[in-house]
């Protein structure tokens, strides 16, 4: 056939034939009866696959204030999530191995910043100390590695320019691994999200097989399914790779050339969705449908835990949060109690029965599936039903779909007779609030080999013959503080050589503990910048030099004062820099840096480049700039101080002022950021953050709020600070809770110009109904929409909050952000020149 090569023609026909075979396991899935339907649970009709687990991944900078919380509150949020029979007990712990570069929520350090094999560093970074954690509470848990970034010296763009380089440095982290930790790696990945490469995956195999890995499996390639065209025409590429590992995959996409090659398939990246009755349902519905719908044997949750600030990618989109080391606080979210159900009642290695063997489509909507122990008489079955509604994860996009209530009956075959009762555990993330999370419930009798069950729209059931279960808990849990208390010093004397430096998270470069440099005037540990050159990365960082912050999105009124030291090689080229009000980038921010010959505040952190010469900072973004003081040089250690307040920035460098008063803009909020100009080695010690100013005084209430009273908008209250009339709880029934008198926003009408009051929550209420896109809402503005696609919207001119058409009407906004710290809906996430400050919804509008 003319332009269709051979190879071609026969992948075509390969995939036709295969889709042929997937159309007939869709008809095998289907259910054939009503509510009342036997579902037979036979193992005789087929064992299948192995069971791979269910884990999450500790990824993209997630998790670097966890190693900060006192060894009790960090032992016992280890707990929840790796302790068998406890929480989530999860079955495979995926980490990043760290490339030096930005890879979504922060940076994580790489093993080996250089090419010297004698500087490798097994001390970096916090995904090693989590892994033994994990191993100490679980010995079967299995271990995952994926690069996000790779170090510079690797290559320019891409780490298969020498793909033999490239595999020996895998190989070295894998050593780190077993000979300094005692840990086995079971599974690697490629590069996250990135094209694959043949040679590469083939160099990699053999490379780990002679340093003696051999059990170590390839998982490819972490991302989209063109993997499989890719290992269709490659059979050698094939050969090499053990695991099809997909990111996000639809259950409802044609994945039937990926299922020809007969190898475990998972969803090795899934969920990213917040965590809270929502994002467990999702995780409840996909880690079931999956094995219903494309037969995957594991599924792995982006991400583990929160341990990272609002105000950098994905806030909480976690199994659990704990991002206040400070005060011992964590959240121990419904997503734990979700993974519970499977993982507590199944161990890696068991089998999952076929379709209509124990495993399907519930006949009025959700999913049943079977777990058995190939080597003994345990089974466990859970059941889910999911409404549309609740049953979005962030991606990909679910079709629509209809769930009711139904009672079915599960017959068990005659060689599971013996059973006489089985444990049952029930959860149901559509309840409430508050939500009943997976809560013992009666045994449940098998009578003739039958057990009846009445699943409700939102009901996820486990169950089992097993006697284990437990919803663990700890008597001494901490109230929540989200406010880094200040004032705040950190010498970094007291911190791990090689790791994280105090409460900061690392953005752009990576920001190390090491002894300093140079001891003049007592400064023993520092925090030195390690990157030397650009890394090869995940994703872009933008055009701003290295980048680590501390404290809140919401500050504003702070200040900042550090030492720093740079030596006499880099005076001509290197410029330290402090912020406040930054964002994860620092491309708002109010910046003062210092170079060679003087210093310049401006409203962004400086440019990427590998010298200071002008233009850096953009001239458009300089409030003001100036030379150095007389007779002083950035060479060695200098103090630099920082003050913002509402308008204004002042600044001192070693105790000499260079500007007092100075104009800055007063939209914006956000971190202390710390950093320069390039990828060099600058150190800093002896930080000092303080609140400065007068709005740091708690807002006293307006008024005590009532059912009957309107809401609208008013200026956000600023430095991290609550203030009742602008406390809002964004509930899984997609209500508006106004936190002080637990009333729920109510439309007045669905009907465009309707005012919003409070009144008692209902959730049967649509008026009370204000849909939302659960993740992103705490990470950038987003649309919340009434039943009948009409938006909250905000007036800029006189704090009218009401129902609009999507459509933006002039001088109104029709999109918000949540901060979840002040529990504030605001207009803006970053700053917004022409939207002005911030406006908050409000029962005090202006």
């Amino acid at each position: 056939m003319a332009g269709v090569s051979l190879v071609s023609l026969v992948i075509n026909l390969l995939v036709a034939n295969l889709f042929l075979d997937i159309a007939a396991l869709r008809a095998d899935v289907e259910p054939t009866n009503v509510s009342g339907s036997v579902l037979p649970v036979d193992p005789r009709r087929g064992e299948s696959l192995r069971f791979d687990g269910i884990g999450a991944l500790s990824a993209g900078g997630t998790s670097p204030l966890l190693q900060r919380y006192d060894p009790t509150h960090a032992s016992q949020i280890l707990d929840y999530l790796f302790k068998p029979s406890f929480g989530a007990s999860l079955q495979m712990l995926k980490v990043e191995i760290g490339g030096d570069s930005l890879a979504g929520c922060g940076a994580e350090s790489s093993h080996m910043h250089t090419d010297n094999v004698s500087r490798v560093d097994y001390s970096t970074g916090y995904e090693w100390w989590l892994m033994v954690e994990a191993k100490k509470r679980n010995p079967d848990i299995k271990l995952y590695g994926l690069p996000w970034s790779f170090p510079g010296w690797l290559g320019t763009k891409s780490p298969y320019a020498n793909p033999q380089l490239t595999a020996q440095y895998i190989v070295k982290w894998l050593e780190g691994a077993r000979h300094i930790y005692n840990l086995t790696i079971d599974y690697i990945g490629v590069w996250n999200e990135r094209p694959s490469n043949s040679t590469y995956v083939q160099v990699l195999r053999s490379a780990m097989d002679a340093a003696g890995f051999k059990q170590t499996q390839i998982v490819a390639k972490d991302g989209g399914a063109d993997i499989c065209n890719s290992m269709a025409t490659d059979k050698a590429y094939a050969d090499a790779v053990d695991v099809i590992g997909l990111h996000y995959p639809s259950d409802f996409s044609n994945f039937s050339l990926c299922h020809s090659f007969n190898k475990p398939f998972w969803a090795s990246e899934e969920s990213s969705s917040y965590d809270d009755a929502n994002g467990a349902a999702c995780w409840a519905r996909v880690i079931n449908s999956h094995w219903v719908l494309q037969q995957m044997t594991s599924s792995i949750m982006w991400n583990l835990v929160g341990s990272y600030y609002h105000g950098t990618n994905w806030y909480a989109e976690s199994m659990m949060t704990a991002d206040q080391p400070w005060s011992g606080h964590y959240w121990v979210s419904p997503v734990i109690w979700a993974t519970a159900h499977v993982t507590q009642f199944t161990k890696v290695g068991w089998r999952y029965l076929k379709n209509r063997a124990g495993s399907g489509l519930l006949p009025l909507g959700g999913y049943y599936v079977t777990w058995v122990d190939p080597d003994g008489p345990d089974f466990t079955i859970v059941a889910v039903k999911i409404s549309y509604e609740h049953a979005p994860c962030i991606r990909p996009h679910l079709p629509r779909f209809n769930t009711s209530a139904e009672t079915v009956t599960f017959e068990l075959t005659a060689s599971m007779g013996h059973i006489q009762s089985l444990q049952v555990w029930y959860s149901n993330f559509e309840d409430g609030p508050p939500h009943t999370l997976f809560e013992k419930q009666a045994n449940v009798a098998v009578v003739n080999g039958k057990v009846n069950l009445h699943i409700p729209v939102g009901g996820y059931f486990t169950l089992s013959s097993l006697k284990s279960g437990e919803k663990g808990s700890f008597p001494n849990e901490k109230t929540s503080a989200p406010n880094l208390p200040l004032p705040y010093k950190e010498s970094f004397d007291a911190d791990q050589i090689s790791g994280t430096a105090g409460y900061f998270a690392d953005q752009i470069g990576i920001f190390e503990v090491h002894a300093a440099s140079s001891q003049a005037g007592a400064h023993k540990n520092v925090m030195r910048q390690m990157v030397p050159q650009t890394p090869i990365a995940w994703q872009g960082w933008g055009d701003t030099g290295p980048l680590t912050v501390l404290g809140m999105r919401e500050w504003q009124d702070v200040t900042v004062s550090i030492d720093f030291y740079v030596s006499e090689e880099l005076v001509v080229h290197a410029m330290p820099c402090v912020a406040t009000r930054s964002d994860q980038k620092w491309l708002y921010a109010v910046a003062l840096c210092v170079n060679g010959t003087g210093w310049t505040l401006s409203n962004r952190g400086p440019q990427l480049q590998a010298d200071n010469t002008p233009g850096n900072p953009p001239a458009t973004s300089i409030y003001q700039s100036g030379p150095l003081p007389a007779g002083v040089s950035i060479a060695g250690w200098h103090a630099i101080t920082l003050t913002t307040i509402t308008t204004q920035a002042s600044g001192t460098l070693d105790g000499h002022v260079l500007f007092a008063n100075a104009s800055i803009g007063n939209a914006d909020t956000g971190f202390v950021g710390v950093g320069m100009n390039y990828w060099y080695p600058v150190e800093f010690d002896n930080l000092e953050v303080d609140a400065a100013g007068p709005n740091w005084e708690p807002t006293a209430p307006c008024h005590s709020s009532t059912a009957g009273d309107t809401l609208g908008s008013r200026n956000c209250t600023t430095n991290g600070l609550s203030s009742p009339d602008q406390e809002f709880d964004l509930l899984a029934t997609y209500q508006l809770r106004h936190a002080p008198s637990g009333l729920c926003a109510t439309a007045t009408a669905l009907a465009a110009s309707a005012t919003i009051t409070l009144e008692e929550c209902d959730a049967t209420n649509s008026n009370q109904t204000f849909f939302n896109t659960y993740s992103n809402i705490r990470n950038m503005v987003t649309a919340i929409e009434a039943v009948n696609g009409l938006v909250l919207s905000g007036r800029y001119s006189n704090g009218t909050v009401s129902l609009q058409t999507r459509k933006a009407t002039p001088g109104c906004w029709t999109e918000w952000a949540y901060f979840p710290n002040t529990r504030q809906l605001r207009n803006q996430y970053t700053r917004d020149d022409a939207a002005g400050y911030p406006q908050c919804l409000s029962t005090c509008p202006q």
